[in-house]
């Protein structure tokens, strides 16, 4: 058996943790993580078991990797609830983001995107993340539940402190929790100055909605709108950088989206399988259960490695290798099951807006390397610099 290293809080496996991944799955594919205390489940079969299979592997409690989740950070997030409490949550806000749901505000996505993008065209430079893909999934949410312009940068702040994490650090540090403080403090003070104006079709009119009606706690209140800043920010802004870099190692395939942008749908579904900003989801085991002769204890806290089962070679050809015409929608980066990503059309649209507008104005944009900047969590895995000539 050779060595087998996963290490989701080493800085350097974040830059290509493939390799890694596929050795995990030929020779020790239910990993324990010694530092860290949890499994790694690292094949699609398991991973695909274990979103399936919500009774052995919950959601409650499962807030994050780390051991000290739970107490640091209390609000109560509906990702982080099963069956009944998950399902009366989940279908306050459902109709709205379905593709149906958001296309009223598709428009108002592009003008966004546009106006983010067209500053920089004359200059023949920009940062494709810094200047643009942090900015407009924050704009959307923003949008849905009422943050004002001015606050959008303190929040999104507080969002990049909260997921941070130093080399090695398998704890929440000082940084984290007060990055999480400060959002359920900012969104404390948010519900008490909208808690009787806000009554509209948008998230925020849902949520208030939902609590004065007694369909949701006002700490599930808050534990929701936090989650609204963290993952629908950090997800999708990672998406499109991943997306970017991708496009830009083939420029084949670049230009055949620039000759046919009715295909950038089906190219975001092949990124999403090939290099998705979801490294890891986080499950907890409801009762003990065997796995390829590794005995997960109740309790345990177990990582679903969904990077890697997307490029197992028992479920796709030639995985490794990067197909914008393949377009499998049968990948597990929006999770599956009855806890599959609320917000997966939501990031789906942004991407394929922001791409749409991007590869009319720059389509043979050149990237720095030598400036590419990652994010370091985790369970998100993405760009935090894209600097880029054209």
């Amino acid at each position: 058996m050779s060595k087998v290293n996963l290490d989701p809080y080493d800085h350097q496996f974040h830059w290509d943790p493939y390799p890694h991944y596929k050795a995990a799955r030929d020779n020790d594919p239910v990993y324990f993580y010694e530092p860290g205390g949890f499994w790694l489940l690292t094949k699609w079969e398991d991973v695909n078991r274990a979103f399936r299979d919500f009774k052995t592997f919950i959601n409650t409690g499962a807030v994050a990797l780390e051991a000290d989740a739970n107490e640091k950070l209390p609000y109560p997030m509906f990702i982080g609830s099963d069956p009944p409490d998950h399902t009366r949550q989940r279908k306050l806000f459902a109709p709205m983001m379905t593709p149906q749901g958001l296309s009223k505000i598709e428009d108002w996505i592009r003008q966004k995107a546009i106006a983010l993008l067209e500053p920089h065209v004359a200059a023949g430079r920009m940062d494709l993340v810094a200047d643009m893909a942090c900015f407009l999934p924050m704009d959307v949410i923003s949008n849905m539940i009422s943050v004002p312009d001015a606050d959008q940068d303190k929040v999104r702040g507080w969002a990049d402190d909260l997921i941070a994490r130093d080399d090695k650090q398998v704890d929440l540090g000082e940084r984290n929790v007060s990055g999480y403080t400060n959002l359920a403090q900012y969104f404390e003070r948010h519900s008490a100055l909208h808690g009787e104006s806000a009554r509209g079709d948008d998230l925020l009119g849902i949520l208030m909605r939902a609590q004065a009606e007694g369909a949701m706690s006002h700490p599930e209140v808050i534990g929701a709108m936090i989650l609204l800043a963290v993952a629908g920010n950090e997800t999708t802004t990672k998406l499109i950088g991943n997306m970017a870099y991708r496009l830009w190692q083939h420029p084949e395939q670049r230009q055949v989206l620039v000759d046919n942008p009715s295909l950038i749908a089906t190219a975001i579904e092949e990124v999403l399988r090939f290099d998705g900003s979801s490294q890891i989801i986080v499950r907890r085991v409801g009762q003990d259960v065997e796995m390829r002769g590794k005995h997960l204890k109740k309790g345990d806290r177990v990582g679903l490695c969904i990077i890697s089962a997307n490029r197992d070679e028992e479920k796709y050809e030639n995985p490794n290798t990067f197909d914008i015409r393949r377009g499998s929608r049968d990948h597990m980066a929006f999770g599956f099951g009855i806890h599959s990503c609320l917000g997966a059309a939501l990031a789906r649209l942004e991407t394929r807006v922001v791409f749409e507008e991007l590869l009319k104005r720059i389509p043979n944009y050149e990237i720095d390397e030598s400036g590419l900047r990652r994010a370091h969590n985790p369970n998100v895995r993405g760009f935090t610099h894209v600097p880029v000539t054209f």
